[in-house]
């Protein structure tokens, strides 16, 4: 095996050596000409094609758009055009292509990571981390994850999440994450309690201390099991809720009575 793999490499040094003498003297048309059919009669040939890390794409869609055949000379493959092809697809986030003499070439994938639906318009669309719509096609596979609603929302919800990253267990709760206007989010948790921040533009009451505020509060008072529909947070020094109509029936002495 040793020698085998070391005739190999000097084949391979030797051709090197040569196509740079070629490509200097004849130029670099003729030169890739040259070093494709040496190379091909040199046994450096398309044998194998192996494609890891698949597991939303189809294999038949990436062979589809790669065009390669079983011996054609390796070294007319065009990796970086093989690569591009394949990031094209819509749940491919990164491809490398590699040529392993004399004759494979292995393709591993990155293939992007549902994160959430995104809601714009009326319309459905699944998301990854980085905002990047990946398809909008059998959505009801993911009817569990987070909606996003509002335009922009997908550009905005990795610093969201940035932000809410320190308390996972309240985070698991919020079902829906709306962009109002463009500038701030209203959270919407699973019991149906609405959460308003306040516009991350404002350097003393941001985003981050109202719901940092937010999450002490909740830990004292358990403010997502009383009954209220809405708890505004866009004020620094209050907090506005809003109460049901059973709360308000509570408060007035009348639930009891029903």
């Amino acid at each position: 095996m040793v020698a085998i793999r070391e005739y190999w490499v000097t084949i391979a040094a030797g051709l090197a050596l040569v196509l740079v003498a070629a490509g200097l003297t004849v130029g670099k048309p003729l030169a890739q000409s040259w070093m494709q059919e040496t190379s091909r009669q040199a046994g450096f040939v398309l044998s194998t094609l192996t494609i890891n890390g698949i597991d939303r794409t189809s294999q038949e869609d990436v062979l589809a758009l790669l065009d390669v055949d079983a011996g054609i000379p390796l070294m007319a493959v065009n990796l970086d055009t093989l690569q591009s092809r394949i990031e094209a697809l819509p749940w491919v986030r990164r491809a490398t292509v590699t040529r392993v003499l004399p004759g494979d070439i292995n393709i591993v994938i990155e293939e992007r990571k549902p994160f959430a639906l995104w809601q714009l318009d009326g319309k459905l669309r699944l998301i990854d981390n980085e905002g990047i719509v990946i398809t909008r096609q059998g959505l009801t596979t993911f009817a569990a994850l987070p909606m996003l609603v509002g335009k922009g929302a997908p550009d905005h919800i990795a610093a969201l999440y940035d932000t809410l990253g320190s308390s996972s267990e309240l985070v698991a709760r919020i079902k829906t994450l709306v962009r109002v206007g463009e500038r701030r989010w209203d959270l919407l948790f699973d019991n149906g309690i609405r959460v308003k921040l306040p516009d991350n533009k404002d350097e003393v009451y941001s985003t981050e201390a109202a719901w940092k505020r937010f999450v002490r509060l909740e830990e004292k008072h358990r403010l997502l099991a009383r009954e209220v529909s809405v708890i505004d947070m866009r004020i620094a020094d209050r907090m506005i809720m809003r109460v049901t109509p059973a709360g308000r029936r509570m408060m007035d002495g009348k639930e009891w009575a029903t």
